[in-house]
């Protein structure tokens, strides 16, 4: 089996295997990864690979890891903040606006370091400015890993953490500290940084916008399918959940949840 037909095999047993959607990935990427696991397994190739992958399940969490490599960055994947920008908080401020309701709850389940919820606060301050003032903005951030907790409670970041921060948003909504900067007290005010199990701790309910991007990918395909409906059932009517680019709706979830941007991984929680 020659390499490119080696590749193609190995994405149809990465996508049923392990549910972890590899054609969002450019092969030559994709191809650089996966020899990462060939050279640490002592193969020769990626058919021999393939064949480890199968009789080795063990080895499906190291390779997720290596394919996904955890980045956290300020408004990382522009697009789908253009989007949030754009589409879906407008949309949400323009119903409460007409229905009389001040309450804006978003959860950043698995926020990691704290980049995510921070970087949607700043936006939805950028995009209501003085009208903030009419709504009671919530913005959870979640995690289960006690060390990220401690970071993004912290809020202090490294310049390479900041690289998609535009300069004004930079002046505007940071600090100098030390060779870093640090969210300003305004927008850290906005966060609540908590730890939470999301399989095994108490459903939360009423958000508006649920984040859970490259978390599910972790999960076995059941989890997924119960936690994709925990989501659901933790949003209001007219409520997003967003996922990440290389995750996929499964189980009930797909019957239930409308695709609003099937490239941005955007969906809708419609009145039943």
């Amino acid at each position: 089996m020659n390499d490119d037909d080696a590749l193609e095999a190995l994405k149809r047993l990465i996508f049923s295997e392990i549910n972890l959607d590899c054609q969002q990935y450019k092969d030559k990427y994709l191809k650089r990864r996966l020899m990462v696991r060939v050279r640490a397994n002592g193969l020769s190739g990626l058919d021999e690979y393939l064949s480890f992958l199968r009789t080795h399940p063990e080895e499906h969490d190291t390779l997720i890891g290596t394919i996904t490599i955890n980045v956290t960055q300020f408004f990382r994947d522009s697009s789908m903040y253009n989007y949030l920008a754009e589409q879906v908080i407008p949309d949400i401020i323009y119903n409460k606006t007409e229905q009389g309701r001040r309450v804006f709850r978003v959860w950043s389940a698995g926020c990691s370091s704290g980049e995510e919820p921070y970087s949607v606060a700043i936006l939805i301050k950028e995009l209501l400015g003085e009208r903030i003032d009419g709504f009671q903005i919530s913005i959870h951030g979640t995690d289960i890993d006690d060390g990220s907790l401690s970071k993004a409670k912290k809020g202090v970041y490294s310049r390479d953490q900041l690289k998609n921060v535009d300069p004004k948003l930079l002046d505007t909504y940071f600090e100098p500290f030390g060779e870093n900067y640090r969210v300003t007290r305004e927008i850290k005010d906005m966060v609540r940084i908590k730890k939470h199990d999301l399989m095994a701790d108490r459903k939360q309910t009423n958000f508006d916008i649920i984040f859970n991007r490259n978390v599910m990918i972790y999960f076995s395909r059941e989890m997924q399918e119960r936690l994709l409906m925990d989501f659901y059932n933790s949003l209001n009517n007219g409520g997003y959940l967003i996922i990440g680019k290389t995750e996929i709706l499964s189980g009930k979830a797909r019957d239930v949840l409308t695709v609003i941007s099937g490239p941005e991984r955007i969906y809708r929680k419609d009145k039943a």
